[in-house]
C-alpha cells in the first residue's frame, strides 16, 4: 500500500507484486485530487461505499464499471449522496476491455449478494457476459487478487461469513474443525459461536433474554437495530431468537446483545470443556512463547 498523501486517511494505492492490477482508494472529500490520477482515465470497475441512510444495514455498496471510470464516477458524484469512500480497480497497463469489466462487475455483485454483509445499491443484477475459457481464467485470477487486496484497503463486503454448519462443526478425532466452538449458557440465554480474526459469529437459532438490564449505549443500539431488522425476533414471552447466523464485532457485543445486559465475552463464552475464551487465548499465547524460536546471536558463552 502506497500512501499518496503520506497519511493513511488520504489517497491510497494498493498493488501486489507480479500483478498488473491496482486499487485506488480515496474518500469523497479527496475526489477532486484523486480524479487527476491516471487510474481515472482507464477501463475498470469501481466500488462506492457509505453508511446506510435507511439504517437497514451497517453499510451501502454500489458496484459499477466504465470504459473510462471518470465518466461514471463524475455522474455518481452528482447523483449519489450515500457514498463516502470509493475504490477504483483497474490495471497499470490498461489491459482490461469492456467484456472483462462487465464480467468482473457481475462476479462482484454475485459475491456481495452471497456475503449479505452490506446493502447493495445496484438497482439491477448485471448479466455475466460471455468470455472465452482463457479469458475467464484470467479474470478469475484478477478477481482473486482483487478480493485479497480489498480488505487491506478497508472493504470487507465480499468476505463470505462463517456458515451455521461451520459454527456447529464438532471438534475431535476425525473432524476437520479449525475453530473452537464456544457456548453461552445463562438464564434465558443459549447460544453457540466461533471466533475469527474479524468477528465473533453466533449460529442461527440462538436464544437470548427479551428484557434488558444495564447495557452500554453501543450494545443497546446494536440490539435495537437487530430487532428492527428482524435479525432478532421475540420468542415466547421472555426470550429473543437469532433468525440467521450473525457476525458480531466482538465476543462481548454478542454476549451483551443476547443476555440483555453488558457482559465480558472473554469470560462468558466457554468451550465444551468449560474453558473460557480468555483462558484459551492466554493459553495459546503462553504456548507460542514457549515454542517460538529464540535469537541467541547476542549471547556470550
Amino acid at each position: 500500500m502506497f500512501l499518496v498523501d503520506g497519511t493513511p486517511q488520504g489517497i491510497r494505492l494498493v498493488e501486489r507484486s507480479q500483478w498488473t492490477g491496482v486499487c485506488l482508494a480515496f474518500s469523497r472529500a479527496d475526489y477532486a485530487r484523486a480524479r487527476l490520477r491516471n487510474e481515472f482515465g482507464r477501463t475498470g470497475v469501481y466500488l462506492l461505499t457509505g453508511p446506510d441512510p435507511e439504517g437497514r444495514g451497517p453499510e451501502v455498496l454500489y458496484i459499477g464499471e466504465g470504459d473510462e471510470v471518470a465518466v461514471r464516477l463524475d455522474s455518481h458524484q452528482r447523483s449519489k449522496d450515500f457514498w463516502t469512500n470509493a475504490y477504483v480497480l483497474t490495471t497499470t497497463d490498461d489491459s482490461l476491455n469492456k467484456a472483462h469489466i462487465r464480467y468482473l462487475e457481475a462476479r462482484l455483485v454475485d459475491i456481495a449478494r452471497a456475503a449479505k454483509s452490506v446493502r447493495l445499491d445496484n438497482s439491477r443484477i448485471p448479466a455475466t457476459p460471455w468470455l472465452s475459457e482463457p479469458e475467464v481464467a484470467d479474470m478469475e485470477a484478477y478477481l482473486a487478487n482483487m478480493l485479497m487486496i480489498l480488505p487491506i484497503a478497508g472493504v470487507h463486503a465480499f468476505e463470505v461469513p462463517i456458515s451455521t454448519e461451520e459454527v456447529r462443526k464438532d471438534e475431535g478425532p476425525g473432524t476437520t474443525a479449525v475453530r473452537t466452538r464456544y457456548f453461552l449458557n445463562t438464564k434465558l440465554t443459549t447460544a453457540e459461536g466461533v471466533e475469527d480474526p474479524r468477528s465473533f459469529t453466533v449460529a442461527e437459532g440462538a436464544l437470548g433474554r427479551l428484557a434488558t438490564m444495564t447495557m452500554t449505549p453501543g450494545y443497546h443500539a446494536l440490539r435495537e437495530k437487530l430487532l428492527a431488522q428482524g435479525v432478532l425476533v421475540e420468542h415466547g414471552q421472555d426470550q429473543i431468537r437469532l433468525t440467521r447466523t450473525y457476525a458480531f464485532d466482538s465476543p462481548s457485543s454478542a454476549a451483551s446483545v443476547l443476555a440483555g445486559g453488558s457482559r465480558n465475552g472473554r469470560t462468558e463464552w466457554r468451550d465444551a470443556r468449560g474453558r473460557t475464551l480468555r483462558e484459551n487465548q492466554e493459553g495459546s499465547a503462553e504456548e507460542s512463547a514457549v515454542t517460538a524460536p529464540h535469537d541467541h546471536s547476542g549471547e556470550t558463552g
